[in-house]
């Protein structure tokens, strides 16, 4: 009897051990990484975000960064939505310039097709399609409330 009280011990005490080393100190481990990571991030850098933005940080504050996601566009995120820094695998080889061009062949494939471009005329004596709301109607009127 007291042999099986030891060996349900000891299994219980090997299944902790096994716990801790297969989840709860490699889970530390990464927290650490991040923290450390979080600690040393410099506007300038290019980071990551959870959600899948890249960013370039413009300013860091204790809970809050500010990224800049294009040019002349920034965005406040928390600190904790920082994933890590991005590196060269993770950004494109596509220049600008190339963008640029393709868009442009995109918009020369589009109208060369010989297709008219579409034309959009306002008709001044078309009867207005929005909505019309009273200013006072019975149910809402409150001016005789005091």
């Amino acid at each position: 009897m007291a042999s099986n009280q030891y060996s349900t011990l000891i299994l219980v005490l090997l299944m902790v051990v096994a716990f801790y080393f297969l989840i709860l100190r490699p889970q530390k481990k990464r927290q650490q990484a991040l923290a450390k990571m979080t600690r040393e991030l410099q506007p300038g850098d290019q980071v990551l975000l959870g959600s899948g933005l890249f960013g370039t940080l413009v300013s860091l504050g204790t809970k809050q960064a500010v990224l800049e996601i294009a040019p002349g566009v920034e965005l406040t995120v928390l600190k904790q939505a920082i994933v890590r820094r991005a590196t060269e695998a993770d950004v494109d080889a596509v220049s600008e310039d190339e963008i640029g061009d393709e868009l442009e062949a995109e918009a020369t494939a589009t109208y060369d097709s010989g297709d008219p471009e579409p034309v959009v005329r306002a008709d001044p004596d078309a009867p207005s399609t929005s909505p019309t709301y009273p200013s006072s109607t019975p149910d809402n009127d409150r001016s005789n409330l005091r």
